[in-house]
This record gives structure tokens, C-alpha cells and sequence, in this order.
């Protein structure tokens, strides 16, 4: 729905004229419901404008208003065409870069429409996952520091014999504006940054993981308060994420191979 919705601003502006320095002619051929100095208005316009607003199955009254609304648009615009009004640099730019974010937007969409993830691309990745997932759920607190030597220093608080509890108290205090930290509960290793799934495996419950994680993130240290066996979710409940996670990998890729094959010049 976003794609379309800015796909048709784009055409309205287009179709309207806004901007004669367009790099392509948007060809309309809906039913023409009226004529504003000879710019007509079609039903296709009509119908962008309302898609615009959210309206997907508008009422004859909105109909009309639209059309009354944009009937005056292009009257303001007629009159800009003949004062040879020209659009500040900045808003021809913006309206520029929206055309321009659009068509690449419908161009990612047209890639994947060629390169469907297949079910069976599904299942084998799905296969793959519950694989690492080893049907175990693992209870983990954990501390994030954004400094290495400060989670280095909580874990020799923890190796003079204070309880974790107490180390993520006093974490908690002083650090209450942060997210996903200090009890997360239940999780499985897809759940988690990927430099967890080694620590959570090795850990006991009741233990700590005595070396500082680093992930993107910044410097974790993990505590397993417990871990139990659990059933995989099934195909149907995850496919419609994993389909996406293999999308966005497709994207990826796909950005990448268009970098790799383009002079990108960083000193024109």
C-alpha cells in the first residue's frame, strides 16, 4: 500500500503539471471527467488523490469532493504555467527525490516479483532454523554496557562473590532509560544477537558467562537463570517472517550487485 500510495502522488503531481522538467510523461488513459482549460481531470486522478487520503472505496460525496479539489489545484496550476512561476530549488529538489524514492521503491518490488521466494525456499530455511533452535529455551538476564571496561568491571563485582541479582539491581538503578536489558525472560538463540548463542549453550542455569559478549549493540554480560525444552513454533506460524527475512536477504544482495557493478565516483 505505501508503494502505491506514493506512486500515485507521483503521478497526480505529474498529471497535474506541477513540474514541466519531469524526466518522463505519465500516460492516462481513464475516462476523462472534466476539463480545466483544456488540462483534463480523469478518473484515474480522482482515484490516486483519494488513495492518497486512505480512501480505497470512496462515497459519491468524496468522489465529488475530490474532484472539486482537484479541479481548483489545476486551476491554481494553470495560472502558475502562465506566470512562468518556478518552484524554489529545495521543493523542485524534494519533489524530484520523491519521484525518485518511489521508482526505486517499485523497482525492489518488480525484482521480487521475478525472484518470488519460493516454498520451498521457505521450508529449507525454516528446516534450518529449528535446527540452531535445538528445541531449547533459555531464561536470560543480561547487562549492557556501551564501554568494555565497565562490563569488565561488573563481572569481577560478580567474581568477588556478589549475587547477579544484586549486580542488576544496582544496573537497573542507574540505567533505567534503557531497553531489553536485565531480565528479558524466555527466549530461543534466533531471539538474541548471534555472539549470545555460544555462552547460552556452555551456561548452566544459576551461572554467569565469566567474558564480556560483544554484539553491535556494545559489551553484555549473561546470566542463564534457567533453560528448558521446548516445542518449535510451526511452519505456519513463522513463514510469513521467514518469508520476509529471505526478501530482505534477496534486497540485499540485489543493492549490493548494483553497487558492485556502478561507477560510484566519491571524488566527481
Amino acid at each position: 500500500m505505501k508503494i502505491l500510495t506514493m506512486l500515485g502522488l507521483v503521478l497526480l503531481l505529474t498529471a497535474c503539471q506541477q513540474d514541466e522538467a519531469m524526466d518522463s510523461t505519465v500516460v492516462d488513459s481513464s475516462r476523462v471527467l472534466l476539463t480545466v482549460d483544456e488540462k483534463p481531470i480523469t478518473e484515474q486522478m480522482v482515484r490516486v488523490y483519494l488513495l492518497n487520503k486512505g480512501i480505497q472505496q470512496p462515497e459519491e460525496t468524496q468522489i465529488n469532493e475530490a474532484v472539486e479539489q482537484l479541479t481548483e489545484q489545476q486551476l491554481l496550476v494553470n495560472y502558475a504555467q502562465k506566470e512562468n512561476l518556478q518552484l524554489p530549488l529545495e521543493q523542485a529538489l524534494s519533489l524530484q527525490q520523491l519521484q525518485q524514492q518511489t521508482m526505486a521503491m517499485y523497482a525492489l518490488k518488480q525484482y521480487l516479483a521475478d525472484k518470488t521466494v519460493t516454498d520451498a525456499e521457505i521450508q529449507s530455511e525454516y528446516q534450518r532454523v529449528i535446527a540452531e533452535i535445538k528445541d531449547t529455551e533459555y531464561h536470560v538476564q543480561h547487562l549492557l554496557y556501551k564501554d568494555e571496561v565497565d562490563a569488565l568491571s561488573a563481572l569481577d563485582e560478580l567474581a568477588s562473590g556478589t549475587a547477579f541479582l544484586d549486580v542488576q539491581e544496582k544496573y537497573l538503578e542507574s540505567h533505567g532509560n534503557m531497553s531489553n536489558v536485565g531480565d528479558i525472560g524466555w527466549v530461543n538463540i534466533k531471539q538474541v544477537p548471534e555472539s549470545f548463542a555460544k555462552p547460552l549453550q556452555q551456561l548452566q542455569p544459576g551461572s554467569y558467562y565469566q567474558q564480556p559478549v560483544i554484539s553491535q549493540f556494545g559489551a553484555h554480560v549473561i546470566y542463564l537463570a534457567d533453560k528448558r525444552k521446548s516445542e518449535p513454533p510451526s511452519f505456519e506460524a513463522v513463514k510469513a517472517g521467514i518469508q520476509r527475512s529471505l526478501e530482505d536477504k534477496k534486497i540485499n544482495r540485489f543493492k549490493q550487485l548494483l553497487r558492485a557493478k556502478s561507477d560510484i565516483n566519491t571524488n566527481p
